[in-house]
This record gives C-alpha cells, sequence and structure tokens, in this order.
C-alpha cells in the first residue's frame, strides 16, 4: 500500500541524521537507527520492573507520562519518531534489536546431594539405578510441592531421613545385610517407605506383597475408600480415578501386586482397572511402607512431556489433575508422617491458590481493547500477561498489523501493571512442524508467511522465538520502558519438541503454551527437552487451564471456570486463563465476574508475576529444620539466591507463634499454618524461630 507511518516510539533526540535516545533512571540508552530505521542496539539487558500500582492514575499515554514526570535528577526521555512503511504487504523500518543467542544452555540436572547437606526432615530420595537422572522424577514430584529432599546412592544416608522413597526397582545387590536389617528398624521405629515395587525378596516382605504381574492391560488407578482416607487432597472424583492412557495395543507398564498372606497389617490404597492392587501400605511397628506398581517416569515425566498416550479426559477448560494427583499423594504423606514437616507453600503471600490471568494479542483490534482490559484488571486490583503476536507480514491470515502504533499502546500496558510476552512472529496452526533454525534469523529478512492453515513458509522455531522479542523490546524501550521479554506462548498454543532449549538460548523464562490436557497438569514445571533424553531447562511450564474461544461463551461458563478454580486451589495449584480481547463485551463481562467471584484466599495475578514468584520458589533452600521440645521451638533456615517475594511456608497446625525475626508473620489455615516471609533480597539467609503447642 506504500503508506507512510509516522509514530512516537523510542527515546530519542536527533543529532548527526541518526537517532540517540536517552532513558530511564539516571542511565543513558543508546538506540542507533540505520537507513532502515531498525534498531542496531537497545542497550538494555537488566530485567526490569514496570508495573506501577494498580491505584496510579491513568493518563492517555502512560508512556509520555513516565517521559516527563521521572524526577529532578532523571535524564530526560522523549519519544522517538520512526518511519515505517508497508510495503508489498509487509510492514518495514520497524525498530529492532539482536537478540543474543547463547551456546546450548548446560542446565544443572539431578545429583546426588553431599551427605553433609542432608537433615532429617528432608525426603530421603534412594537412586536405586546406576544412572542418577532415573531420579529426575521423583524430583519433579518433590520440588513443585515444596518439599525439601537430599538424593543418595547409600540407603544407610536415605533412612536417616523421616521419610524415605526408593526409585526405581530395586536389585538384589542394591541392599546388603547390614543395610536391610537397619532398614527394617527404621520402620519399625517409625519412619515411612515409598518405594516403586522390585522383585527384592526382603522389600517385598517389609511392603507386605507377596509378587506382581507384570505388564497387564491397565488403563486406570482408582483409591479405595482407605486410599481416600489416607490421602485428604484427593477429595474429587477425577483425583480418585487416575487415568493411565493407551488403548489394547498401547498400554503403560504396570506391576499388579498380590498381598503376602502373612502381612497382618497390609491394606490396598489403590487398585488398577481389573481390581488388582497398584498401591499397598503395610504397616511395620510404628511405621509404614507404602508400594506403588507404577513407574513415575511413566505417569510424571512421560505426561509432562505431552506424551501421555491419550490419558487426558478433555483437552481444555477441565479440572484435570491426573499429572498432580501422584505429587499430591507424596505431598500427604509427607504432611501427615513427618513430624513438623517443613514445606515451601505453592501460592504467593499466604494464599490458597493463585488465577493467573492472560491475553493473547493475535490481531490489530486486540491492542486497543486489551488496554481496556488492563484498566478493568486495575480497577479490581490486578494484573495480566499480554502475549504480543508481532505480524509484520500480510498472509493468508491477517494483514499487516503490529506497525509502530503498537509501542506506544505496550507501553500503556505496562504502565498499568500488566507484562508483556511474545505470541510469536506467525501465530501459525502448524509451528510444531517448523525447522528449528540457526539462531541468525532476524528483521525484516526473517518474512514468515501462511499459505493455509496447513502450511506456513520462510519460518523457523528460533525466528518465531527471536525475532518476536527483537521487536517487542525496543519498542518499549523506545517508550521510555525499558523491557526484556521473559515469557513465550506460542499461537494457537502450538507447542514444538524444541521450545524448552531453544527459549532457554534466548533468554525466555517462562512457557505458557502446553494445555491442561496435554500434560495433565496444573502446576508449573521444569520444561524439558523432548523424550527419551527429557534433559531439564531452566525454563518453566504454566499450563493453560481455562480459555475463552470454545463453546459455550466465556460469560455462559462463569460458574463452571470458578469450580476449577477451587479445586486447584485446594491443591494450592494455580489456574490459569487465556482470555482473547478481540471483543470487550461479553468477554469483558465474564473476566470480571470470575476476578470478582474467586474462591475465598486465591488470588489474581500475570503469569509472569507468577512466574517471577515461582522460580525465585524454586531456587530457595530449607537448609536446616529443627525442633526442641523443651522450649517448644521449631528453627528452619532458609537461602534464597535469587530476590524473592511472597514465599511462603507450610507448617504443622501445632506452631503457633512466630517468635522471630521481625516481619514473619503467621498465617492460620485448616489442614496447617502458614509462615509469610517479608521481601528477600538475592543470597539471603534467614533464620526463623517459631512456638509450637
Amino acid at each position: 500500500m506504500g503508506c507512510r507511518v509516522r509514530r512516537l516510539l523510542a527515546c530519542v533526540a536527533l543529532a548527526l541524521g541518526s537517532f540517540v535516545a536517552a532513558c530511564g533512571g539516571g542511565s543513558t540508552s543508546v538506540v542507533a537507527l540505520d537507513d532502515d530505521a531498525s534498531v542496531a542496539d537497545a542497550g538494555n539487558d537488566a530485567e526490569t520492573d514496570a508495573t506501577v500500582p494498580t491505584d496510579a492514575p491513568q493518563t492517555p499515554d502512560a508512556s509520555d507520562a513516565a517521559a516527563t514526570d521521572a524526577g529532578p535528577d532523571a535524564i530526560a526521555c522523549t519519544p522517538l519518531v520512526v518511519d515505517a512503511a508497508l510495503v508489498d504487504g509487509m510492514i518495514v523500518g520497524l525498530p529492532s534489536s539482536s537478540v543474543v543467542v547463547s551456546p546450548p544452555v548446560v542446565t544443572p540436572q539431578v545429583s546426588v546431594t553431599p551427605p553433609a547437606n542432608h537433615f532429617q526432615k528432608q525426603v530421603g530420595v534412594l537412586n536405586l539405578s546406576p544412572t542418577i537422572a532415573d531420579a529426575q522424577s521423583v524430583v519433579h514430584m518433590l520440588a513443585p510441592m515444596g518439599m525439601p529432599y537430599a538424593i543418595t546412592t547409600s540407603p544407610v544416608l536415605a533412612i536417616q531421613h523421616d521419610m524415605a522413597i526408593f526409585f526405581p526397582e530395586a536389585t538384589a545387590s542394591s541392599f546388603d545385610a547390614t543395610a536391610l536389617q537397619l532398614l527394617t528398624q527404621y520402620v519399625q521405629g517409625g519412619g515411612v517407605v515409598v518405594m516403586k515395587y522390585s522383585e527384592v525378596a526382603a522389600l517385598k516382605t517389609l511392603g507386605g506383597v507377596a509378587s506382581s504381574t507384570f505388564r497387564l492391560e491397565h488403563h486406570g488407578v482408582d483409591l479405595t475408600a482407605a486410599g481416600k482416607a489416607l490421602f485428604p487432597s484427593l477429595d474429587r472424583p477425577e483425583e480418585q480415578h487416575i487415568p493411565l492412557g493407551g488403548d489394547p495395543g498401547v498400554y503403560l507398564n504396570t506391576w499388579a501386586m498380590d498381598l503376602d498372606p502373612a502381612a497382618t497389617a497390609t491394606t490396598v490404597i489403590a487398585t488398577f482397572d481389573d481390581g488388582k492392587a497398584a498401591i499397598v501400605e503395610h504397616k511395620v511397628g510404628a511405621g509404614v511402607v507404602y508400594t506403588f506398581g507404577v513407574d513415575w517416569r511413566d505417569v510424571v515425566l512421560r505426561n509432562q512431556l505431552g506424551h501421555a498416550i491419550d490419558a487426558t479426559r478433555g483437552y481444555i477448560n477441565l479440572f484435570e489433575p491426573a499429572t498432580d494427583a501422584w505429587m499430591l499423594m507424596l505431598r500427604d504423606l509427607y504432611d501427615a508422617r513427618v513430624r513438623f514437616g517443613v514445606r515451601l507453600h505453592t501460592a504467593p503471600a499466604g494464599s490458597r491458590g493463585s488465577l493467573l490471568l492472560s491475553h493473547d494479542l493475535d490481531w490489530g483490534a486486540s491492542y486497543d481493547n486489551a488496554i481496556q482490559f488492563m484498566r478493568d484488571e486495575a480497577a479490581l486490583g490486578v494484573n495480566a500477561t499480554f502475549f504480543v503476536h508481532t505480524k509484520y507480514v500480510t498472509d493468508s491470515q491477517d494483514t499487516a498489523f503490529f506497525g509502530p502504533e503498537r509501542a506506544a499502546q505496550l507501553a500503556t500496558l505496562l504502565a498499568g501493571g500488566g507484562s508483556i510476552g511474545s505470541h510469536t512472529v506467525a501465530h501459525s496452526p502448524v509451528l510444531h512442524t517448523f525447522p528449528v533454525g540457526d539462531g541468525t534469523e532476524a528483521y525484516p529478512a526473517y518474512a514468515p508467511f501462511n499459505v493455509s492453515l496447513a502450511q506456513t513458509t520462510g519460518a523457523t522455531l528460533f525466528g518465531e522465538l527471536r525475532v518476536s522479542k527483537s521487536l517487542i523490546d525496543p519498542a518499549l524501550a523506545g517508550r521510555c520502558a525499558p523491557h526484556e521479554t521473559l515469557t513465550f506462548r506460542a499461537g494457537n498454543l502450538e507447542y514444538h519438541a524444541a521450545s524448552p532449549q531453544t527459549m532457554e538460548r534466548l533468554g525466555y523464562r517462562f512457557d505458557s503454551t502446553r494445555a491442561v490436557g496435554d500434560v495433565l497438569s496444573n502446576f508449573p514445571f521444569r520444561a524439558m527437552t523432548d523424550w527419551p533424553d527429557a534433559l531439564d531447562t531452566s525454563v518453566f511450564e504454566f499450563p493453560v487451564t481455562l480459555e475463552d474461544q470454545l463453546a459455550p461463551r466465556l460469560d455462559q461458563r462463569v460458574a463452571a471456570a470458578l469450580a476449577v478454580v477451587a479445586a486447584n486451589a485446594d491443591n494450592g495449584a494455580p489456574t490459569t486463563l487465556l482470555v482473547h480481547p478481540n471483543v470487550l463485551d461479553y468477554k469483558e463481562n465474564a473476566l470480571k465476574a470470575i476476578v470478582q467471584g474467586l474462591p475465598a484466599g486465591v488470588k489474581a495475578m500475570g503469569v509472569e508475576a507468577f512466574g517471577a514468584f515461582w522460580r525465585a520458589r524454586d531456587a530457595a533452600t530449607l537448609s536446616f529444620i529443627n525442633y526442641d521440645d523443651s522450649t517448644k521451638t521449631l528453627t528452619l533456615t532458609l537461602t534464597t539466591p535469587l530476590a524473592a517475594e511472597g514465599l511462603t511456608i507450610r507448617v504443622s497446625p501445632q506452631v503457633s507463634s512466630v517468635k522471630s525475626p521481625a516481619g514473619v508473620t503467621l498465617v492460620t489455615g485448616t489442614s496447617g499454618n502458614f509462615v509469610v516471609l517479608p521481601p528477600l533480597a538475592a543470597g539471603a539467609t534467614l533464620t526463623i524461630t517459631l512456638g509450637y503447642i
């Protein structure tokens, strides 16, 4: 169309024919525009909190307000005037930056915990495999639940903990005679062992199991009445029947157990769909042993990787805890059996649960509407993450709409309390088929084109991730809002198997692409490289539970959405809600009704805000937990490698007071109490002393 557009985009002063910007907080950033008006280097490497209080007065253009109201010592920031043109169906001349592509990142994997770092209230994880990575599935269960743990290959060290997990299956050489004798004494004295079924005779006897049948065709696990009583978190039908998936030709490995007739205190906790024992409890003296006839690598890791072999009960807009149920079992056992067990809570600031608000800006009108949604949310005291589709190529899908005018709109969203994430360049329904690319993809040479719903040409995974980020951050920096894009969601929730490691190389921290029906989980987890390697990355996945596009309309299923939020909140799990701002009207009303109708104790926030909490929580370490009955005090030490806000510790109901330090508060709950911590700096170590009755 050839029409030229001029919009205010970046902090700038005009000098010697090039644009030079000086922006923000006493520091200077230089943005040089070449003849094509693209940004060579935005000069912004720092993570920036761009939010403002939700009751801040709104201006027609909040970024202009930021530029002129920065205080007497701030360097003035004047928005940049940029020429951009729509040429042959492509918007050219947009500011862009060169996003650094790191070498393949080596994220620390599961490893043995040094003996000096073990303490009694951790869960002792005994890795019985020659490959220490086989403990990964246990870590993927314990870490989201906030349970402290230590990994060892020594049976004797594992049973120095009040609760021990043995995984995967033991062999005859796993335990010598001394270790078996100590293990029996450990359980008789009150210890708790959770283990996968094995053919080691002494372990079968200890578990009250005589034998098992391997690999019968099983498609589900059902809790018995005893199981429902044992696992109070699993109090809904969807949690008490756990699908395993499969069909007559494909199904998971299972071990259907037969009880030992000589065992006098054995109970079947769960059965397979043919009635055979799937989980067996055996009480031995003051202690107890739980034997599982499933492999957690199948029912946890496989699900999180999206290979659940059709175990899902639906794709989205439902309560689906099939993966979560296995984690919650361990959490319930820890809470019930470990005296003064302490774990990190899964929601911030003592809340019961979280609603994670998000919006996908899929077309031009969405930007205007997004500002109205932001204002609605600010008026309700909440915020959201806005995933931005940086479409600058006209194709069969839509006309190019990521023009220079979007910068001011994005800056307004930031100033109003929102956060900004990437939503790809092409928004292709076939992103999962894209080649990975080589990381050199850059605007404007990168020009993906949607030929049809089934074909996109000129596209790569690197291009979708890198180029979208290279456009968003300079646009915002140009509006005096320095920004680093950390969060990603693919268009159409199209997941690419190489996304985690590719995002990691580009500096992303959070992904919210997986639908709940893909991973059967609502809790965040570390995204992994694809099967069979399944290596952990530093990227966290936040599954999408609820959305607004499928029938019936969102305003007609507010009650159903709130029921899902309540079910997740009962487990401390977040619920991620996606609302497309393509229209206002009923979607705006529905969102307000959901936020205003949240169950007591549930707080709403953006995906990125919750992601920052979760990432800091994951890095935090409980390094010491001890109690003293003579003084009725419980002492624990927490270290936070990352700055953390809202960290909360779940403690037993007997804990009644905080003795020190100041700023730590105690919130009482129905099944446990919560210790809410003040904001903690990166590298902080906090020792907390609590009183109990």
